[in-house]
């Protein structure tokens, strides 16, 4: 008796060449719903069209033919007096089970109303998956193209795995709608998560700690091109590393980050010299961090990457000749971003975080420079070269954690002062470490400046230009202090405190 397999499949990549196997290779009959009947049918494939009477909002499969394949699908061939009831009635079992759904933000595409969402949920392909899986010791069941060839060998442990691919995506579509109902509903909302294990990470931010990483829905592209696998800690850090490259994507920046926190970034006019300014705003920081780049590394730089004592570098590319410079050390790890900076940003997701007395959400912050909120309150008007250094210190501190001031100058960093429990020893902290250098440059905060004394020690050290939320009570009087002293000062009504 041949084999039978039933497929409907929305993303139909690779099914052509799949259903030509089956057929030609191993002898199987292929049943199939509307859609995917016309375009195997189209490609010549043998294959029988399930049926098309169906209403027009539903599947064709959605017939009464379907019960017999739900049937079939269901069948516990192993057992003869079940098979030759089946064949008595006219249904046949089936071996191979392929459905994959709707990706589920297509669902809410040009929905306008619940009615019209509620046309589009696959309940047949759902059922379909769930019953192959159910059955899967008999029934081979694929929801992945990636799974197509691998699963034609699969034994009852294979297939059981395939199963519980199968049941993922069924419970990840159910929570979709389920928010969806909720949401329009004004009920109770729920929210989970349903990640994919890939593997074992060494351990986590401790020897003692036991780590994994898990895939998401929305993940970036990436390689490791060179050295060993990344860990926990490493993750964290070219996430911070790539979001700061992430705000100037299309100059040459340079981002250097250890234990999650900023400690150089810089533009330059070759990717080489915002290197260099980067790595001078702390030197003795950089040592074993990660660096991020926001365009190809090139040759010049990976020897003096190579001299240092570097973790990860992150880039969207490497010369051939930057990596062969990194061939004979062990300590570096390569990682090449395939997605392109500029779409880096709506990878974005929620920030969550599991805690005793709950779980809390948030959305990313996603917060920009807006025009109408952008004002310089005080006499003194800033350069343009100051509000260009203005916008890259408020870039840069948005990524710092809080309390959190910069000091920067000519597309550097000289100071990212970071993780105090007040602004006023933020700022402190910030003019002493950059000393000198604070003449002539920017001063951001992550928070409002409320204290005057913070104003007279930026004063001492020369600032020229103070960029800050504002909103405080004080000010007015902060800002007549600015103007008796000669130095601007920009309010973006924008706070970016970062735990």
């Amino acid at each position: 008796m041949k084999r039978r397999a039933f497929i409907s499949v929305y993303d139909k990549t690779g099914i052509i060449d799949f259903a030509k196997n089956l057929v030609e290779k191993f002898d199987y009959e292929i049943v199939a719903g509307r859609s995917t009947y016309e375009f195997l049918k189209s490609a010549d494939i043998d294959v029988i069209n399930i049926g098309s009477s169906a209403n027009k909002f539903l599947p064709p499969e959605y017939t009464a033919l379907n019960e017999n394949v739900l049937a079939g699908i269901l069948s516990n061939t192993s057992d003869s007096r079940e098979l030759t009831y089946l064949e008595n009635d006219a249904i046949k079992s089936f071996d191979l089970v392929v459905v994959n759904l709707c990706p589920v933000e297509k669902l809410t595409e040009n929905s306008e109303s619940i009615e019209e969402f509620t046309k589009k949920i696959d309940i047949v392909g759902c059922t379909l998956l769930r019953a192959g899986a159910k059955n899967f010791r008999n029934v081979t069941v694929i929801t992945n193209k990636e799974d197509y060839y691998v699963a034609m060998n699969s034994n009852e442990f294979g297939r059981m795995k395939l199963a519980a691919k199968a049941y993922n995506l069924t419970s990840e579509y159910d929570k979709f709608v389920s928010e969806q109902f909720s949401e329009q509903s004004g009920g109770k909302l729920f929210k989970s998560f349903n990640f994919e294990k890939l593997k074992e990470l060494d351990h986590g931010e401790n020897p003692q700690q036991k780590a994994s990483l898990y895939k998401t829905q929305n993940m970036v592209d990436y390689e490791v091109l060179y050295g060993k696998q990344l860990t926990y800690n490493n993750y964290l850090n070219i996430t911070e590393a790539v979001n700061l490259v992430s705000e100037f994507y299309d100059v040459n920046c340079v981002s250097i980050v250890r234990h999650t926190k900023p400690c150089g970034v810089a533009l330059g006019r070759s990717l080489y010299e915002a290197y260099t300014k980067a790595f001078d705003c702390d030197p003795i920081s950089s040592y074993y961090g990660v660096v991020g780049f926001s365009q190809k590394v090139d040759a010049e730089v990976a020897k003096h990457l190579n001299s240092m004592s570097i973790d990860v570098v992150v880039a969207p590319d490497y010369d051939e000749k930057a990596i062969e410079i990194f061939e004979d050390n062990h300590e570096i790890k390569l990682v090449k971003l395939n997605t392109p900076l500029r779409e880096y940003k709506r990878f974005a997701r929620d920030e969550i975080v599991i805690s005793p007395f709950g779980a809390l959400i948030q959305e990313k912050n996603e917060s920009e420079l807006d025009k109408d909120m952008f004002q310089v309150v005080t006499r003194e008007k800033p350069t343009q070269e100051q509000i260009e250094d203005a916008v890259f210190a408020w870039k840069v501190v948005k990524y710092a954690k809080t309390n959190a001031v910069v000091i920067a100058r000519d597309f550097k960093t000289f100071a990212i002062s970071q993780g105090f429990t007040n602004n006023i020893s933020a700022i402190d902290n910030a003019l002493n470490y950059s000393c000198d250098a604070s003449k002539d440059a920017v001063l951001a905060s992550d928070s409002v400046i409320m204290a005057e004394d913070s104003l007279y020690a930026a004063i001492q050290g020369r600032i020229n230009l103070i960029i800050q939320p504002g909103g405080s009570v004080k000010d007015q009087k902060l800002i007549e202090i600015c103007d008796k002293y000669g130095i601007s000062m920009i309010t973006t009504g924008i706070r970016n405190y970062r735990q």
